[in-house]
């Protein structure tokens, strides 16, 4: 049974020379990103950073879970992951051993591609050869 919590906050966070928005609307935690290397420093200096990190994602899954509470992080405006009550984790969550944080990569990663077009190549290139590789070995007797 989710605990009435309500969560009202406009906040801005200062984390080396960027700022990361959040904002509370009731059951809802937004924290919206500036860059990737915001959130990894974020991440670095918080409960996270400990070497039990998928523990902790459980533990914090679990408690914003009973209060009823949700946290979307978003890199630009647009959602990458989310954890508590609305989350409804999938196959990456699951796959990178994030207990209950949904993950949704696909529209910040295209952005990105879109953004550096040869480093797009690099990696599709790198992710072809990688898959061919694995596929032909797994064929050999």
């Amino acid at each position: 049974m989710a605990l009435p919590l309500e969560v009202l906050a406009d906040l801005q966070l200062a984390v080396d020379g960027e700022d990361i928005d959040i904002r509370g609307t009731g059951d809802r935690i937004v924290v919206d990103l500036p860059s990737l290397r915001a959130g990894r420093r974020l991440l670095a200096s918080g409960p996270f950073a400990s070497g039990q990190r998928a523990q902790t994602t459980g533990r914090v899954h679990e408690a914003l879970h009973i209060s009823g509470l949700t946290v979307e992080v978003r890199l630009r405006g647009d959602p990458v992951a989310r954890l508590g009550a609305d989350a409804q984790p999938g196959a990456v969550g699951r796959f990178l051993n994030l207990d209950g944080v949904e993950l949704q990569p696909v529209r910040p990663l295209r952005a990105a591609l879109r953004r550096r077009p040869v480093l797009a190549a690099v990696v599709i290139g790198g992710l072809l050869v990688g898959l061919g590789w694995w596929f032909f070995r797994r064929r050999e007797p």
